[in-house]
């Protein structure tokens, strides 16, 4: 993650509207439950959340894995740092939470320190995966495992905007992204970075009432500031999505590729 030109300046660099809209996005949810399921995250593990964001899905893990075991909070962004700090101090998990602000691609951790390092849509931001599945294998144990979240925009549906459309869409905001299709692509990355035990697993869990709402403004966000994409074009679609919405005929899907390996 050494990289902040870009892309990566998107993520160090986030304003406070932005802040906001995840502080929302990642909140833990009975999505998240099913998403994390197969990292096993259980009682005295030492676990690892790569990306953590504002840190929701932290003190999710920390209350799993209780006194005997401990999370280490990692992220590029300050802000996100600070409110996963404060997170953790107000929910009485201050000394089993640990927070790291990541300033390039090595991991603040030492060698076999983990049980568990998870990511969710973290992997397609990094600069070279493979480096980072390396520094994954490096810091986890022995029988440890490395879990991650991965989405593919090329696959991701939302009604009732045409396909042509909403492709459009997701092209202009692909600068955000450096591999708009990492969740097809994660296994074999995983597979070229030593792990050998890896499965795979495609969620899709449709959204019919608004809990993508988050995602769908961003990448609008995104088309907007790419300038590759009418303004006006684009409050229609946003237009049209709310009227589906408010009509109940919306639907959202982003297939999540879940990717588990074990050391």
């Amino acid at each position: 993650m050494a990289n902040t030109s870009g892309f990566m300046d998107h993520w160090v660099n986030i304003d406070l509207e932005r802040l906001e809209r995840y502080e929302k996005m990642y909140q833990w949810s009975s999505a998240s439950e099913g998403f994390y399921a197969p990292a096993d995250i259980t009682e005295g593990k030492v676990v690892a959340d790569f990306g953590c964001g504002p840190g929701h899905a932290a003190i999710e893990f920390a209350k799993r894995v209780g006194p005997s075991g401990h999370v280490h909070a990692l992220d590029i962004n300050a802000e996100f740092a600070s409110r996963a700090t404060d997170r953790a101090q107000q929910a009485g998990l201050g000394e089993r939470i640990t927070v790291h602000l990541l300033r390039d691609s090595r991991l603040p951790l030492p060698d076999d320190s983990l049980d568990r390092i998870v990511a969710r849509n973290t992997i397609i931001y990094v600069e070279d995966p493979v480096i980072t599945y390396r520094e994954f294998h490096r810091v986890l144990r022995t029988g440890g495992i490395a879990h991650a979240i991965e989405g593919d925009w090329s696959l991701t549906v939302v009604e009732p905007v045409p396909t042509a459309l909403w492709r459009e869409v997701v092209e202009a905001a692909s600068w955000a992204w450096p591999r708009p299709e990492m969740g097809r692509k994660l296994y074999g990355i995983v597979r070229r970075a030593g792990f050998h035990n890896v499965s795979l697993q495609v969620v899709t869990i449709p959204d019919t009432e608004g809990r993508l709402n988050g995602m769908i403004q961003s990448v609008a966000q995104y088309a907007r500031e790419s300038g590759n994409i009418d303004g006006g074009k684009l409050d229609s679609i946003l237009e049209t999505i709310q009227r589906a919405r408010d009509d109940g005929s919306y639907l959202a899907i982003s297939p999540q590729f879940l990717v588990t390996a074990t050391k």
